[in-house]
Order: structure tokens, then sequence, then C-alpha cells
């Protein structure tokens, strides 16, 4: 039998506590000579009747019969009863809330959240997570993502409820392509008295793209490189083999930037014959467009590109006679693609040795 620290004050039988009783007192025992009821009663003196041990650390006895003396049979008054039925732990949710955007390469790291239930959680995905990435128990996503690109996942969450209850939410993450700058390494040679054109490019990243030159680097007289990759002008006919440093920073927010040293020879092609100024390619990327186009100065007649016997092209890319490689990679590979292409005009052939690399 549980015993209350405290007599209620007549306040508590007109409803002001946990137990609500009827204001008429006479339905209750009188407390006797010496102020004292039966055992589970409190004399209430003022009154100078006996009342139930119940209020804040109990429930009130339901089952006193008409005379208000003994509970029936039945009534436990020990039993806590707020009124409202025990609908056991909140649903288990998984929380809407996904990771933001990750880059490619880049270490990353998010932890799911969940609600409700029983905690602990255990985290699992029954799908196939982005590349490069995985979910331990805890819900924590990690890893380098090793491509680019927008994925959908599911992921699914169990608690520890006797009954477990689970959820499940598909989840997006975007991985942000890693921005590299493409060249090519080394820029088509300066042909000596006569106007330059190349382009630079980059890969990856988002698009439009800035270039511009390292503080302390610094181009051949009279060359400019534009903010597009572009670099033009009538060089000084000195020969000369210069290294520069040019930085490209894309417009994703917040920004990557990458540079690259990079090396281009003036005076070059002094010849009245065909000279090949192409020296490298850039770079390429599986999945994006590619094009550049190959050089020649002092040829005589038409010009014509053709693939060497033998050789063949980075898979996705062609060849135009007039010396525009472009396509879009199909293939990535650990060591860069090597081809031969050969040039002609009215009077001579001649062979050039490239390699292409494609992340």
């Amino acid at each position: 039998m549980k015993h209350w620290p405290t007599v209620w004050g007549l306040a508590a039988l007109l409803g002001l506590a946990a137990c609500v009783f009827q204001p008429d007192l006479s339905r209750f025992p009188v407390c006797d000579a010496q102020g004292a009821c039966a055992s589970g009663w409190t004399c209430l003196a003022s009154e100078g009747v006996c009342l139930p041990d119940c209020g804040e650390r109990g429930p009130c006895p339901t089952g006193l019969d008409s005379d208000g003396g003994t509970p029936e049979p039945g009534a436990d008054a020990g039993t806590t009863d707020s009124g409202v039925p025990d609908s056991g732990p909140e649903p288990l949710l998984l929380l809407p809330d996904g990771p933001g955007p990750g880059l490619e390469l880049a270490s990353f790291l998010y932890r799911f959240q969940a609600s409700g239930g029983t905690p602990p959680y255990t985290f699992s995905s029954p799908g196939q997570l982005p590349p490069g990435l995985e979910l331990n128990a805890k819900g924590e996503l990690s890893g380098k993502p090793t491509a680019a690109g927008d994925f959908r996942f599911t992921l699914e969450v169990v608690d520890q409820d006797t009954t477990p209850q689970r959820a499940s939410q598909e989840f997006s993450l975007s991985i942000r392509p890693l921005l590299r700058m493409a060249g090519p390494g080394f820029l088509a040679d300066v042909p000596s008295g006569k106007p330059y054109t190349e382009q630079l490019s980059a890969t990856g990243g988002k698009l439009p793209y800035k270039f511009e030159l390292v503080a302390g680097s610094t181009l051949p007289g009279n060359i400019i490189l534009l903010p597009n990759g572009r670099l033009e002008g009538n060089p000084d006919n000195g020969g000369v083999t210069r290294a520069f440093e040019v930085r490209v920073t894309d417009s994703d927010e917040p920004p990557q930037v990458v540079t690259r040293t990079l090396q281009i020879t003036t005076g070059s092609c002094q010849t009245l014959y065909m000279c090949v100024l192409t020296r490298a390619v850039p770079d390429g990327r599986q999945g994006s467009a590619y094009t550049y186009t190959l050089q020649t100065s002092g040829s005589t007649g038409t010009v014509t590109w053709k693939v060497a016997a033998g050789s063949t092209l980075p898979p996705g890319l062609m060849l135009s006679s007039t010396g525009i490689l472009s396509g879009t990679p199909t293939q990535a590979a650990v060591e860069p693609y090597g081809f031969t292409l050969t040039v002609s005009d009215a009077f001579d052939t001649k062979q050039l040795k490239l390699s292409l690399k494609v992340d």
C-alpha cells in the first residue's frame, strides 16, 4: 500500500487537485476521537472526515461503494492513469534535410538524422550509392566521389523497439565536377612575323571560365591572354621558349580555382615550306564535348589532315580534313591515348605524334 505525504485541502476536494470528488462530504466516513482513520485513509481535521490517500502521486480509488467507505473489488488505488491512452513511441522518421553538394575526388562526409521511435538507430541503403561513397550503420555517408553528376539513392533506418519500426526515404546528392586546366601544356609554336592565335581550355567545374596570368608570369612580347582563354597577337621575331602560369576560375558558388604551368615557343617556321605548329592537344574529359584546332604555317595550297594508317583516335573523337579534332570522349583511361596524324599540302607530308589524356 502506497502512503502519500500530504493531506488534501478542501480545494483539492473541489477539483483543483488531480483527484476530483463530490463536494458532499457526508459520503465519507468520519474520523475517530483521536483524529485517525482506517488504513489508506487520512483525516481532514477541518471537516472531521476521512479521505482516501491519493493525489499528485497517484490516482483516486475508482471503485468506492455508495457509502463512500470501502473500495469495490477490483479497484486499484495505486495505478497511475493520466486519462490519455499509452500510444507507445512516436513514429520513426528520417529527417528530410539531405546532404549539400560534394566535389569530385574531394573528401565528403554527411550524417543523416532520424527522429521518433526508440534510439539508437541503424541506417542502411538497399540500392547503389554515388560512386566512391559508403554508408555506415550510424548514418554517415563518406568517402571521395569518383564521378560527377546528380545521384539518387534510398536510405532506410530501423529503431531498437521490441517491435522495430522502419522508415525509408529517397535522397539526392549532387557531385560537382572537379575543375582542371586542360591546356594544352605546350602551346602551338608562334610563327615568325605572322599573327598568332591559340586557345586554352578547361574541363569540369561550371561554365563560363575565366582565364588569367598568375602574378609574376609574362607572355612573349605583343601576345595577350584574353579572359576566354584565347591567346592572340603579332609577336616579335625573336625565338624564345617561355614558361608561364595561367589561373582558371569557374562560375560555381563557391568558385573552383586551379593553375597550370604552360609553355610557348616563338620565332619558329622560318622556312618557305609547311611547318606544323601544333605541339600538343588539350586534355579531355569523358562525357564532355571536346574541340581543338591543329595548326600549320607556310603551307602551299590546301592542307589536309588524316589519321595515320594503323593509328586510332581516342574513343568518341574524330578528325576533320581541315584539322579540327572534335567529339565527346566516351572512355577515360589511366594512361593518355597515343595516336599519329599526317598533314599534307601540295608539296609535303608530315607526321605528328600526339597523346591525349582523358579523365
